[in-house]
């Protein structure tokens, strides 16, 4: 409707509506101050349970997790007394402990380079499929052959179970064993007929004995000295196709089990998902495993296959790519490796590979034959892929810790060591001990965070004079119990008391702050470590308590407070949504009641006009005397 502002009565309706309006919704003021101080609430109990929820993860850290068993009691530090050699790292689940070892070898990445060269990069060096693998020689290959072939992408060749040849025990041996007349000669069957192996004589440890069957064999057997202490005879043979059997006892290798024929264990592999048996392995012989489809690896054997994965891929060459394709190639593969064209002299370029990764399964192959006559030749090694090895003891129970980067996890549980140089001369030590500095600053921290949370509330729960203004937790009995709580665990067992807070660094004061002596900590910590981690657990589990059944997400009770408030601005929502409704239909209202009331008046002076018109047309009247 338009303005209905007076043009009979003169009266401002647009003014005197306005105003009985503002007279109006002044009885529902109560809703926005309602809903405006539950959201002012909302607004601090939500910082609250943050704050609470931070102090009792602080809290919490000092009571032992039921799972890792660790708590900010077992914080430790960690050195090494050779850190040109090795460094060492621990974590929260590191013990007090300590490990020596040797550094025998430190991770490295294979690296492998052609044997010739070509005269530019862009000479055609490709004259057949190019297959780059990695990892080959850890499972126990010498070489990938041509006749690989496969489609393009990575594909994985594992190694379910390695091989093994046929394999025989004695009884353990002393100290030293001495060779003589009746002993030298070793007389075996490994399935054409009986052997014998001539042994020098002579005075052996068990270790040289064992080297000494091994030169005698021939390439034969593989002797070694099994956990026991006991010589142990192998094929070097491989697979259920090799076989052992002992003809004549020798009663100074501690051998006479004549009856028994061992058998060797057949490797399993396994190309894309297909799986192949292989039965009789050995040095030099080859081995074509299928995959999917076309697929297929030929391999040469540097003996036994062992268990382990190896990635193989084409690279996707024509025949006739250049050299600098190739090393494009081998860069944007999925096997893992990077290539580089060196010019070693004038027009002489050769290849070289490196894996991104280290271990003793980065070892590079490229396809035999792929470079034909170009002159590249084949790949040599550059450099072996290995493993850090930590050779732990020096007797005959000394065993290696392997890895195939340079750090080392699980020799100290919680703790990682990096390996930095070879030296296997130069013994080196880690130590992991307590670090009480560390756990003073935590305690530091539990005191800083409670003191957050209780001046959080104190800072909100006052009354200003000034502004005559009330802070949101002001006469909050939920609050009041925080900070009561807190303060009364942080008190303990009283002043002066050997189970209060107070005797080992913590304390109340007067401003119902908590402070913290970090000498004193530290002095009663070197006292009585065990009464100051059982007092300061149980203040701090209480505190860790208390900040659960508050900031707690699901039945929290600031969490639950914050839930109440926010029904209350959706209901105070609600009422100032329909207040609202009504005033409209008010003020509607009244201005139709205004324009009814400009209508009677015009109709009111209308009719007096036409009277007035109607007056003046009556002829006049005299009187005479």
């Amino acid at each position: 409707m338009s303005s209905i502002d007076g043009l009979i009565s003169g009266l401002d309706t647009t003014s005197i509506i306005s105003s009985l309006m503002t007279l109006e919704r002044k009885s529902g003021s109560y809703l926005s101050t309602g809903k405006s101080q539950s959201q002012t609430m909302i607004s601090t109990l939500q910082s609250l349970n943050s704050t609470l929820s931070s102090l009792g993860t602080v809290a919490r850290s000092f009571v032992t997790d039921p799972f890792t068993k660790t708590s900010a009691w077992s914080t430790t530090t960690s050195s090494s007394s050779q850190p040109g050699l090795a460094s060492v790292v621990s974590d929260g689940s590191a013990a007090p402990g300590s490990a020596t070892f040797t550094v025998t070898s430190v991770a490295t990445a294979g690296a492998a380079v052609s044997r010739g060269t070509v005269p530019s990069l862009s000479t055609a060096v490709t004259s057949a499929p190019v297959v780059l693998g990695k990892g080959l020689g850890a499972i126990g290959a010498s070489a990938l052959l041509a006749g690989t072939t496969l489609v393009a992408g990575a594909h994985a060749l594992t190694v379910t179970q390695g091989s093994a040849g046929a394999s025989l025990s004695g009884a353990p041996l002393g100290s030293t064993v001495t060779i003589d007349a009746a002993s030298t000669q070793l007389v075996v069957d490994t399935g054409s007929g009986p052997t014998t192996i001539t042994l020098t004589g002579g005075t052996y440890t068990p270790t040289q004995l064992a080297a000494e069957v091994t030169r005698a064999s021939g390439g034969t057997l593989r002797a070694s000295l099994g956990d026991d202490g006991a010589l142990r005879l192998a094929t070097t043979r491989e697979g259920s196709a090799a076989t052992l059997r002992l003809c004549a006892p020798n009663a100074a290798l501690g051998i006479s089990d004549t009856a028994t024929t061992a058998t060797g264990t057949d490797a399993v592999v396994t190309l894309d998902g297909v799986s192949t048996t292989l039965t009789d392995l050995s040095a030099g012989s080859s081995v074509t495993l299928p995959g999917t489809g076309t697929n297929q690896v030929v391999l040469s054997l540097a003996g036994g296959l062992r268990a382990g994965t190896a990635t193989v891929a084409d690279l996707g060459l024509a025949a006739g790519s250049t050299l600098g394709q190739v090393a494009s190639a081998v860069g944007s593969s999925a096997v893992g490796a990077t290539a580089a064209t060196v010019q070693v002299s004038s027009n002489a370029y050769r290849l070289q590979l490196t894996s991104t990764t280290t271990g003793a399964d980065s070892d590079l192959m490229l396809s035999g034959g792929a470079f034909g006559s170009s002159g590249l030749g084949d790949l040599a090694t550059l450099q072996a892929g290995t493993d850090t090895v930590l050779r732990v003891g020096t007797g005959p129970a000394a065993y290696d810790v392997r890895s195939s980067t340079t750090s080392v996890t699980g020799l100290l549980s919680g703790v990682t060591i990096t390996a930095l140089k070879a030296d296997p001369t130069t013994p080196v030590t880690t130590t992991v001990s307590g670090d009480t500095a560390a756990v003073a600053d935590k305690m530091a921290a539990l005191v800083a965070a409670a003191n957050q949370a209780l001046t959080f509330i104190s800072s909100r729960s006052g009354y200003n004079a000034d502004t005559k203004t009330s802070g949101a937790l002001l006469g909050n009995s939920m609050t009041q119990l925080v900070t009561r709580r807190i303060t009364d665990a942080s008190v303990g067992g009283g002043s002066g008391s050997t189970s209060s807070p107070s005797a080992y660094g913590v304390t109340v004061g007067r401003d119902g702050q908590l402070a913290f002596d970090r000498a004193a900590f530290l002095a009663a910590y070197a006292k009585d470590p065990a009464a100051v981690r059982s007092t300061l657990t149980t203040m701090a589990s209480t505190v860790a308590d208390v900040a659960k059944e508050a900031s707690d997400p699901l039945d929290g009770f600031v969490t639950k407070q914050v839930g109440t408030e926010q029904d209350r601005v959706r209901d105070y929502t609600q009422q100032i949504t329909a207040f609202e409704a009504r005033m409209t239909m008010r003020e509607s209202t009244l201005k139709r009641q205004y324009a009814a009331l400009e209508t009677a008046l015009g109709t009111l002076r209308s009719q007096s006009d036409w009277l007035t018109a109607q007056l003046k047309t009556l002829p006049s009247t005299s009187s005479s005397g």
